[in-house]
């Protein structure tokens, strides 16, 4: 059976496409040097759970009050005239419930 030669050229750009995506997923997830803390507890409730193609979530939810109590890294994002905080943490599953 005779393989084009467009066809080889196709299936091997194919691959190092692939290769490049999952590179630049894991340099995204992880970082250069340093490894993502996952937090593997839920938090009560998320309305803004963003989902990235590592499998991986992080609540952009800003709130006045402390971050929940499973967070284990709360950062101040406001603090004029208002202190505003958002949990930093990345969670393997999904968030939580939609806050109400």
């Amino acid at each position: 059976m005779k393989v084009s030669i467009a066809l080889v050229v196709i299936l091997l750009l194919r691959t190092a496409l692939v290769t490049v995506v999952f590179a630049d997923i894991h340099a995204t997830s992880v970082g250069e040097d340093k490894a993502i803390d996952i937090n593997p507890l839920k938090l009560k409730c998320c309305s803004n759970c963003n989902f990235s193609f590592s499998g991986l979530y992080n609540c952009d939810d800003v709130v006045l009050d402390k971050c929940d109590p499973v967070c284990r890294s709360c950062t101040v994002v406001k603090t004029y005239p208002v202190k505003e905080y958002k949990c930093a943490d990345t969670f393997l599953d999904i968030c939580g419930p939609p806050c109400k």
